[in-house]
């Protein structure tokens, strides 16, 4: 909750100081400012990317600021049930019950296994379509990156407008403010975007890149032990202990018969290994 609240109080105080700033000036000159920074970056973008790019930018940001943690556990508790299933009914069973996943990635991986491919096949299909989200995310945050690097450009842009409006003022008093106003407020414009708007959609994005990957890994690891008819109680602890930074109060039997019997001074580095040797 304490997530949600102080964004939300930083974004109203710079709110208030941007109109504090805005009734010292004109009403065309605020105008004015924010034209030339937006429609600037934003006709800069738009040739730059796919405008598919930006709904795909749009739903993936609102996830992110939707919900504060990926809930790994739901996915886990899914994986072993699916497991069970397949282990307890057969392929037939586990066929029936893909139909009510909700998560494309793991459902394509299930029928996957229910059609019977070898282990090697499902790693090598979900790999790549692993390495596909990466490369859209990539995408997404290099048009974000663009946006931080374009609004404080065009500010300055918009600084060199309102300099040659003075300069060709310079007999004029009047003009000669509203030239400075403007070239001022430019500035202010695209750095106050750039860096209250931008950015923090950059790191936003970053953090929800990080936890989906990590998602993704714990379901290519689940489909695989599942492939090879792995005990589901066991699939759970892996997967779990995998990701032991988000699961810190792990009480299962098999995480306390292992802590029993191995009591290591020091926890490895445990990783997701999506890089296995296969041999054909």
């Amino acid at each position: 909750m304490l997530q949600k609240i102080l964004p939300v109080s930083g974004i109203l105080v710079f709110v208030i100081l941007s109109g504090t700033v805005s009734d010292l000036s004109s009403i065309s000159a605020n105008i004015k400012s924010n034209l030339i920074v937006l429609t600037g970056t934003l006709t800069c973008c738009i040739i730059s990317y796919p405008i598919s790019l930006f709904s795909a930018l749009f739903d993936t940001i609102r996830r992110a600021f939707s919900k504060d943690k990926q809930d790994f556990s739901r996915i886990i508790d899914e994986i072993e049930n699916l497991s069970t299933i397949n282990r307890s009914k057969g392929h037939m069973a586990l066929d029936a019950e893909s139909r009510e996943i909700d998560n494309d990635f793991l459902k394509m991986g299930i029928e996957m296994v229910v059609d019977g491919y070898d282990r090697y096949t499902i790693f090598k299909t979900l790999e790549r379509r692993y390495d596909s989200f990466l490369s859209a995310r990539r995408s997404q945050a290099e048009l974000v990156n663009t946006m931080v690097k374009l609004m404080p450009v065009f500010g300055f842009v918009g600084t060199i407008i309102g300099l040659i409006n003075v300069l060709h003022h310079m007999g004029s008093p009047e003009m000669i403010g509203k030239g400075v106003a403007m070239a001022l407020l430019t500035t202010f414009y695209g750095l106050l975007y750039a860096n209250v708007l931008a950015l923090p959609m950059s790191k936003k994005l970053t953090e929800q890149t990080r936890q989906d990957s990590i998602e993704l890994a714990l379901i290519i690891e689940g489909i695989l032990d599942i492939a090879d008819n792995v005990n589901s109680k066991l699939i759970r602890y892996r997967l779990r202990y995998c990701i032991g930074e988000f699961f810190q109060d792990d009480n299962t039997s098999a995480g306390a018969a292992l802590e029993a019997q191995n009591k290591p001074t020091e926890v490895p580095d445990m990783k997701l290994s999506l890089k296995k040797e296969f041999v054909r």
